[in-house]
């Protein structure tokens, strides 16, 4: 750019002493503002007129880009918060209802009842604020009031359930409870209709913004023909910088469209488009949380915060599936709480739970960090001990037994002591994980039979043993109990 204006600047000069003479003072006088101007200057006049085109398009593409782009974007995020997350935070919220409505047919306690309709309140803002978000979009707003129909009946059959305390296996509680259950799954599918339609709404105005964008680029491309092959190199540097934020904003929503919910679009200029791209990121991991919150609930539960039997089932095969793979052995615990009806029927429902709690508490901390404990039952629970020999599932059960036994629970009712019966199996590639379950089923009630708060272990053959006090040798089942 230097030498193209240098000597432009000297031309002029030149032209203005060698033809002086033939000037007249007033043509000097035009000629001297021009022939003082800085190199600088010139080189500023000239990138204008070159670059002129290409700002008009700029500008123009801007405003387009902000329109068709941004807007749009900035639409997918605002139907994310008002939409989007309510749904889904609405349809946890139905699934929760079940918890308290089951306990409470199963074992009563007005605590439960309470706790149903405070979920029920929240259920019903919830719904109200949805509707309310959703005026004026009536293909939205239709799933959602059948939502609330079913939802509504869902209120009314678990209203009827909660209000009074029924026998264990009452036929009409339990039809009831079937149908309490249908209502719930239909509105949360009705809920799973109007998310998909929010969901296609947000793929439209992905779509609309991707054609916005080819039209911006055709822009860009008459802006290039029309500019100065002085300023290529900037329009294509241009170009790049926006074609490739606006490419990754693009190709990171088609692929979160397509189910990948871990891909995060990395956008650092220009801002307007980083700030699209951060919202986005947020809205795809509330997305996430949300949907990894109805899988974890799905296998949680709901008193103790212990994994549940579907977690159970799970690790299960997947400790048989490591030690067909490295040969290792392993065992299994199964612990039930001494007369924990007594303690129910004594205490009240409230202490029984919290027993349940504590026992959940102290067997997290007494056991090792990969040891993972299961509630499978009422008052039942289960140990997975991978990589684990007799001698030690022994030593870890007995631990667990003293531990809870030394310890007195605090309740509502007052503090309370109880133990707890351990029946182990050993694991082997030989035992299936069905025979493993009954052969620790099996060891759990011989130690129920021989007296409680003991721990009592099967081996693969099956016969029980005790690693401890017999180093290793097994009684014979005739012999075990005595």
């Amino acid at each position: 750019m230097v030498r193209c204006y240098m000597p432009t600047k000297r031309l002029i000069s030149r032209w203005a002493d060698v033809l002086g003479s033939g000037f007249s003072m007033e043509m000097k006088m035009m000629l001297a503002p021009w022939t003082g101007k800085s190199l600088r200057y010139w080189i500023a006049v000239g990138m204008s007129v070159a670059i002129a085109p290409l700002a008009l398009s700029a500008l123009i593409g801007f405003v387009l880009l902000n329109t068709y782009v941004v807007d749009p974007f900035h639409d997918v995020s605002k139907r994310e918060r008002i939409q989007v997350a309510p749904i889904q935070n609405l349809r946890v919220l139905v699934w929760d209802t079940l918890i308290p409505v089951d306990e409470f047919v199963d074992e009563g306690g007005a605590q439960r009842a309470a706790a149903y309709r405070a979920a029920r309140a929240r259920i019903e803002n919830a719904f109200a604020e949805l509707q309310e978000s959703l005026a004026g979009e009536p293909a939205l707003l239709m799933p959602v009031e059948r939502a609330l129909q079913d939802w509504t009946e869902a209120d009314r059959l678990a209203t009827e359930l909660v209000s009074v305390e029924r026998p264990p296996g009452d036929p009409s509680a339990a039809e009831m409870m079937e149908r309490f259950h249908g209502r719930v799954a239909a509105a949360s599918d009705r809920l799973g209709v109007a998310y998909n339609v929010v969901a296609e709404k947000m793929q439209a105005d992905h779509d609309r913004a991707t054609r916005a964008y080819m039209r911006s680029q055709e822009l860009a491309l008459l802006a290039g023909v029309l500019s100065a092959l002085a300023v290529i190199a900037g329009v294509v540097l241009i170009g790049r910088v926006m074609a490739a934020s606006v490419d990754r904003l693009v190709d990171g929503a088609a692929k979160v469209s397509e189910g990948e919910r871990d891909h995060r679009i990395d956008i650092r200029v220009p801002p307007e488009l980083r700030r699209v791209a951060d919202e986005f990121n947020r809205m795809i991991k509330r997305i996430e949380e949300s949907e990894s919150a109805l899988a974890e609930l799905a296998r949680r539960d709901g008193l103790t915060g212990l994994l549940n039997r579907r977690a159970f089932d799970e690790a299960l095969s997947e400790m048989y599936a490591r030690m067909d793979r490295t040969g290792e052995e392993g065992a299994l615990l199964t612990i039930d709480v001494d007369h924990f009806k007594r303690v129910n029927d004594t205490y009240g429902h409230s202490a029984g739970d919290d027993v349940l709690r504590a026992f959940a508490t102290l067997a997290t901390s007494s056991l090792r960090p990969f040891d993972q404990v299961y509630r499978v039952g009422g008052e039942e629970f289960s140990v997975l001990l991978p990589g684990t020999s007799t001698i030690v599932a022994h030593d870890l059960a007995e631990r667990l037994r003293k531990e809870m036994a030394r310890h007195a629970i605090a309740t509502e009712a007052g503090e309370v002591s109880v133990t707890i019966s351990i029946g182990g199996a050993k694991a082997t590639t030989g035992l299936e994980p069905g025979k493993l379950i009954e052969a620790a089923d099996a060891a759990l009630y011989r130690a129920k039979t021989t007296g409680r708060n003991r721990v009592v272990l099967i081996d693969e053959f099956g016969a029980y043993e005790n690693p401890t006090e017999n180093s290793g040798k097994t009684v014979d089942k005739e012999q075990a109990g005595g």
